[in-house]
């Protein structure tokens, strides 16, 4: 980092890359640049580092939740998120857990509990097993999602793209004549994506389903705070900074090219790449500017449509779960009408039964006690819900403080569908809310003001075709020196995408192939001057930096393995 002198005499700082948001792609981006060489300066509006991997604390730092790391699939040796880790020297200090590879998730329905299984061919027979009436037309449905999103039988696939990958899921169930519980079945995950099965290609969803078939699920021993913290680390030891509680306001553009970055209050930072890593619509509508957009650009953003935002709702139990072997990882269903539910929700309602998906990270961690102490558990119950500010009450823009939080009609419509929302959860844990000491809601709103996110969207642009493969945003720009991270990317949303993406978009800028470098063997960070990991190392505080903390933060012991 050096000083600029301004025409006013004063200075200003002069980065090599200041990268804008501090999510996993963009950690992961500015971690890999200042390993290879790059002053690097990452600018997180929030106090927490790790977009919606971070967590937070409850009840004097009793329970601890994740915000959105609730599996994650390809974690396996080879897979794409220990390729992307091991660039960074962090395959030993972000330890995968996989969960059980025979059931890594429960479904339910009404009249049907199915455990998804690793493999393609596990899952298949399972669901032949479940409706051995419809065997002919799961066995047809499965073969063609295996071709069009597994890379099986490669020489058929663009005759099957063409004939059923580009068209909605729901075209293709149909067509195979399958009936509704199994088409809730096989929808039943597509939470992870938030998006209307009739409006999503088959080839979306069926990579959804081969991102765990292919090896199974995982989660981050210690909790999802571990990715932000050690990415966090590498950058700083590296020569490089990460700034909390800094907004950008403005992305600086001179003479057609991004110089740098102003934040709010009018602090300027120069730098000679500008990586703006956070959500993709108000990157340009806000940051950059209408004056430097392109016709086709406007016209784009003018008709994007974000997926459906969720609504979360974290509970802590005094109970531990494991011990009644609760499945760690379900998605509840209280109807088989998936896409009924996405209609209404696009419609501006949010219906009376409420489909749940239930995690349970004191099940997932087991040897591990960070998310409650012995003889509790922690759940995050998730769904979706309008992202309309009129839906909720709220007169205000959510990015711009928690105003709306005390209108009695939104905290009225909040505690309704928490209920709902625990009427479900309550299908698996039948007493929840007798062994309930915690409860509390967030909603898109919530997620709109911590991650400035448009809608409130978890999973950035929707997964239509016209968003999907050659019609992505790629990660270049029409800006020279501007380059874009994140979930709305070309290389796709979800956290191991975007970690994924994020080592892309460093090479991108490298103009070199790190991926391959990275196969090939190559470490680029000195794993001496990491941080030494401690007893008391807390992931959290350490995903704080410049931070004044008012109270120590209380780590609970780990459970001996």
């Amino acid at each position: 980092m050096s000083q600029t002198p301004e025409p006013d005499g004063s200075t200003s700082e002069t980065w090599d890359v200041v990268v804008v948001g501090a999510g996993p792609g963009g950690l992961t981006c500015g971690a890999y640049l200042a390993a290879n060489g790059k002053r690097v300066l990452v600018l997180e509006a929030n106090q927490v580092v790790g977009g919606s991997t971070q967590v937070f604390r409850r009840a004097g730092n009793k329970f601890e939740f994740d915000v959105g790391t609730h599996y994650v699939g390809e974690c396996h040796p080879g897979g794409r998120m220990q390729t992307a880790l091991s660039g960074l020297a962090l395959t030993e200090r972000i330890h995968w857990l996989r969960q059980d590879p025979d059931r890594h998730c429960q479904v339910m329905i009404p009249g049907t509990t199915f455990h998804t299984p690793t493999g393609w061919d596990a899952y298949l027979e399972r669901l032949v097993a479940a409706f051995p009436d419809e065997e002919a037309g799961i066995r047809r449905c499965v073969r063609i999602l295996r071709i069009v999103s597994a890379g099986e039988e490669p020489r058929r696939r663009p005759w099957m793209l063409l004939r059923w990958g580009i068209r909605p899921i729901t075209r293709l169930m149909d067509a195979c004549g399958l009936s509704a519980d199994v088409q809730a079945v096989i929808l039943a995950e597509n939470g992870d994506y938030t998006w209307p099965p009739h409006r999503t290609p088959a080839v979306m969803h069926g990579g959804l389903l081969h991102h765990y078939l292919q090896a199974g699920a995982y989660y981050p021993r210690g909790g999802g705070q571990v990715i932000g913290a050690h990415l966090t680390d590498v950058i700083q030891t590296h020569g490089g900074r990460v700034r909390t509680k800094a907004r950008v306001e403005r992305i600086l553009i001179e003479g057609g090219r991004a110089v740098g970055v102003r934040l709010r209050g009018g602090e300027e930072i120069r730098a000679g790449i500008v990586v703006a890593a956070g959500d993709y619509k108000l990157t340009w509508t806000e940051l950059v500017g209408d004056e430097h957009l392109t016709r086709r650009l406007r016209r784009r953003l003018a008709s994007l449509e974000m997926t459906q935002p969720m609504f979360a709702v974290y509970v802590a139990l005094d109970v531990d779960l494991r011990e009644r072997g609760t499945p760690p990882l379900a998605w509840v269903w209280p109807n088989n009408d998936v896409d009924g539910y996405y209609r209404e929700v696009a419609a501006g309602r949010c219906p009376e039964q409420m489909p749940v998906g239930i995690s349970c990270p004191t099940a997932k961690d087991p040897h591990g006690t960070h998310s409650a102490p012995p003889g509790y558990s922690t759940l995050e119950l998730v769904s979706w819900a309008p992202k309309e500010h009129a839906f909720w009450n709220v007169e205000t823009d959510p990015k711009e403080g928690a105003e709306y939080g005390r209108d009695e009609r939104y905290r009225r419509l909040k505690e309704e569908l928490t209920e709902r929302v625990l009427d479900t959860a309550s299908i698996l844990i039948p007493d929840l809310r007798e062994r309930m000491v915690f409860c509390e809601a967030s909603t898109p709103m919530t997620q709109e003001r911590f991650t400035l996110t448009s809608d409130g969207s978890c999973y950035g642009i929707a997964p239509l075709m016209r968003n999907l493969g050659p019609w992505r945003p790629r990660v270049t720009t029409h800006i020279p020196g501007l380059f874009l991270a994140g979930a709305s990317t070309e290389h796709m949303f979800g956290i191991n995408a975007t970690i994924w993406g994020g080592m892309k978009s460093a090479g991108t800028i490298l103009g070199r192939d790190l991926e391959q470098e990275v196969r090939d063997g190559a470490v680029f960070v000195d794993e001496s001057r990491l941080t030494e990991i401690t007893e008391d190392w807390d992931p959290l505080l350490a995903s704080k930096p410049g931070s004044v903390i008012r109270r120590p933060v209380r780590r609970r012991p780990r459970a001996s393995v």
